[in-house]
């Protein structure tokens, strides 16, 4: 008697392509991940920073030490040292050291790095830091400005800081108190609006605005000492 076999049609998941499939999900799984490693890289980090022995917190997406310090004024070729290195990855707990080379804070704004300013400053700064950090991420789309029109040539030069009240204002030996400025950071990009309300600097200093603290902070960190500017009339 002969028996007929059952004729079974081949599994459309046959053993063969079983090692396939699961080499498809693990990169699946691996692209996912990575996914959520960029995600969490390019969470906002409030980074702890002194500068020239100056204390201040910045918030920052950027990945490495280098980046952050580049988005806030200070690109490579102006720092003398740093620590941690450029390359080192930002972390919620780092905290980052920077001196930037002589010729940024020389004798033209030695008066703003005296013993008493810099307690004063270090002070503030740490006592600020929290609620400037909040204050900065909240208002950063209202402080957006409009475009203006220039109601004088555009002038460059150099600006430094002084402490003179805590409004959006600068010393000026070119225009009239009451006069409204619009001045950009020339290594950074960001800009601000200030009203003249106080005659300085001296002709000598080769600096053409004195921008008080509060407004210079806007552009970089007060650590630098002078910064490089381009400003107008509006």
């Amino acid at each position: 008697m002969v028996v007929a076999k059952e004729l079974h049609s081949a599994s459309p998941l046959s053993v063969k392509s079983l090692p396939k499939i699961a080499a498809f999900g693990m990169l699946i799984g691996l692209i996912y991940l990575m996914g959520i490693l960029q995600a969490h890289s390019l969470t906002e980090k409030n980074i702890f920073v002194t500068i020239n022995g100056l204390s201040e917190t910045y918030p920052t997406t950027s990945r490495t030490v280098g980046k952050f310090l580049a988005e806030i004024g200070i690109p490579a070729n102006q720092i003398m040292s740093v620590a941690p290195p450029l390359s080192v990855a930002l972390s919620v707990e780092s905290i980052v050291i920077v001196e930037t080379k002589p010729k940024l804070r020389d004798a033209i704004v030695a008066a703003n790095f005296t013993s008493t300013v810099k307690a004063v400053a270090d002070a503030e700064a740490k006592a600020e830091a929290e609620v400037k950090a909040a204050a900065e991420a909240k208002s950063a789309e209202a402080e957006a400005l409009k475009p203006a029109i220039p109601k004088s040539p555009t002038y460059v030069g150099v600006a430094s800081w002084y402490k003179f009240g805590n409004g959006m204002n600068a010393a000026s030996t070119q225009f009239p108190r009451g006069t409204k400025l619009r001045v950009t950071n020339e290594d950074n990009g960001k800009t601000i609006d200030v009203v003249i309300n106080d005659y300085g600097p001296e002709d000598w200093t080769g600096v053409m605005l004195d921008l008080n603290k509060v407004a210079f902070a806007k552009l970089a960190p007060i650590g630098l000492g002078k910064i490089n500017i381009k400003y107008f009339k509006i």
